[in-house]
């Protein structure tokens, strides 16, 4: 037997053992592939996801209607191993003879396969992240940090009095001054405080690395969606490292990136170089995804926190219970078909009670039942598997924008 048939057979029974997690932990896969040891995470979990990550790489352009053959393979998948949908629902879901499903079912994992066995020969010469800068690591990881934070109001007059304190013996070890002109008051910033912190502190450190002679002056200025922070007072000479962040400012800049912000390099009346970035203080939209399916969460929220949204998710009505009486939601992603849970009474109940019936909800189903859930009140019904773009334009067509 190949090494190619020998992996086929592996991802088959890896695919049918998806959520036995005992038999994910040992399975011949985790050293076949080389997947990389985590602290965090377990060699069953790792491989789970590598497993979800393959099979929706596999997904077809979301220009081909989905109707087409090109996704037949890739909704068995999705349905019979990610969903668990019996072999029985997913021939009646797709129109299939358990012939036909067989011979379908070989196909895509074969497919499956082919991915994992590309990125295993790749990965033989890939750069381990041990490889990696200690500037590149402490950015990485601020990021990883900024991202799993849940965001709150931040009073960014009461991070600026902060970092300024912190900065403040190495101003004077250095013989500078540091001039701040701000409002009395600013918007609330939405995030982590001690990342808006580290932010604002990392470029005061970068700008006394580059400080002329004198003093440096921090402008803080009220736009329309936005503060804009601004950092002159730096030498000549060093137009050119400011103009390519690194170090402390290529984290900051990082950082701002989830967000939402930026930052960069401008020249003044005087030729100088200053550093500048914007922080919004438009709230980010809240999502909450209802589901019971731990894969379906982790995916919806990869597709949502790359576009600043913060998501929350709960997995039975109780958990709804629990997470509207938090704060409401700007919209509900809710799944109607969930093993003892009755997705349509959830329904029924956020569009009976006063304070939740103004919360859009978006259907997200196996069921295709649209005309039901648009009676019930539903702002959108999609139909799973739900594409990336497909998902964001249903709530971006949802949501009151601020």
């Amino acid at each position: 037997m190949t090494r190619r048939e020998v992996l086929f057979r592996h991802v088959r029974d890896a695919l049918a053992s998806l959520y036995d997690p005992v038999h994910l932990q040992t399975h011949a896969l985790t050293g076949l592939l080389a997947l990389p040891k985590d602290s965090g995470t377990t060699a069953g979990e790792a491989l789970r996801k590598l497993l979800w990550e393959t099979i929706e790489s596999l997904r077809p352009d979301a220009s081909i209607p989905q109707n087409r053959p090109e996704w037949l393979n890739y909704r068995l998948l999705w349905l019979h191993y990610v969903q668990f949908v019996s072999l029985a629902d997913t021939c009646r879901e797709l129109g299939l003879s358990q012939r036909s499903f067989y011979r379908r079912q070989r196909e895509a994992i074969e497919a499956v396969a082919s991915v994992l066995w590309e990125r295993h020969l790749l990965k033989e010469s890939a750069p381990s992240p041990a490889d990696l800068s200690p500037a590149d690591r402490a950015r990485d990881e601020a990021v990883r940090l900024a991202r799993q934070a849940q965001r709150q109001p931040v009073d960014l007059c009461a991070i600026l009095h902060g970092a300024r304190e912190t900065i403040q013996p190495l101003v004077e070890q250095q013989g500078l001054m540091l001039h701040i002109v701000c409002p009395s008051s600013l918007p609330l910033a939405y995030g982590d405080p001690a990342l808006f912190h580290q932010i604002v502190l990392n470029v005061l450190t970068e700008g006394l690395r580059l400080a002329g002679e004198g003093a440096l002056l921090l402008t803080v200025e009220c736009q329309d969606t936005h503060t804009l922070w601004q950092l002159s007072g730096l030498a000549d000479s060093s137009s050119e490292e400011a103009a390519t962040p690194s170090g402390g400012l290529a984290i900051s800049a990082a950082l701002l990136e989830v967000y939402g912000g930026r930052l960069w390099t401008e020249r003044d009346a005087q030729d100088r170089t200053v550093i500048c970035f914007a922080l919004p203080y438009v709230p980010p939209r809240d999502i909450l995804i209802v589901d019971d399916d731990q894969s379906t969460i982790a995916l919806y929220r990869r597709y949502l926190e790359e576009h600043d949204y913060v998501v929350r998710s709960a997995r039975s009505a109780e958990e709804v219970e629990e997470q509207l009486a938090q704060a409401p939601p700007d919209v509900v992603l809710l799944d109607v078909l969930m093993p003892q849970e009755d997705g349509w009474r959830v329904l029924q109940r956020l569009k009976a009670l006063p304070e939740t019936q103004a919360i859009p909800v978006v259907i997200c189903s196996v069921l295709s039942q649209p005309s039901l859930a648009l009676a019930l009140g539903a702002a959108r019904v999609l139909q799973k598997p739900i594409a990336e773009d497909e998902l964001l334009a249903a709530i971006r067509e949802v949501l009151v924008e601020p």
